[in-house]
């Protein structure tokens, strides 16, 4: 399974793919925790996020099934978002692609940290799951880091 899944830099083409992934599994959380899902600020915000660097297309046998969102600096990777189109999530894909990071991580020797909304405990499950560690919270998120 690990040969078949792909992290590919994300090009033009796929800013709707992106987004509508967004969309599809995040409007729940979202609705959850500010009530409402305004998709005219959600598309602004995804505009002025989306930087061909630090953003890439999940795939599985050329097959695009989610979409992931990190930045490496100096001595941190920071993964910002990763959504799986539903009909792919509980199948260990996602557990590949951040074992993937990890791997990287211990590799150069850099210290991983994310942020989970309080509302998904589904995502903080996974994420405890893979040695994550609560580290601060916000009114709205948790903050995690690799232990």
């Amino acid at each position: 399974m690990y040969k078949e899944i792909e992290i590919k830099p994300i090009t033009d083409s796929d800013y709707d793919f992106g987004y509508n992934v967004k969309k599809t599994v995040f409007k729940e959380y979202v609705e959850e925790t500010w009530g409402k899902w305004d998709e005219e600020e959600q598309i602004s915000s995804y505009k002025n996020n989306f930087k061909i660097e630090n953003n890439y297309i999940i795939e599985i046998n050329q097959m695009k099934i989610g979409w992931l969102n990190y930045i490496e600096q100096e001595s941190i990777i920071k993964i910002n978002q990763i959504f799986i189109l539903p009909e792919y999530q509980s199948k260990g894909y996602g557990t590949i692609i951040i074992k993937k990071i990890i791997d990287k991580s211990r590799k150069n020797n850099k210290s991983i940290n994310l942020c989970v909304l309080k509302c998904n405990k589904k995502a903080l499950k996974f994420y405890e799951r893979l040695n994550f560690i609560k580290n601060g919270e916000s009114d709205t998120h948790f903050f995690l880091k690799l232990s």
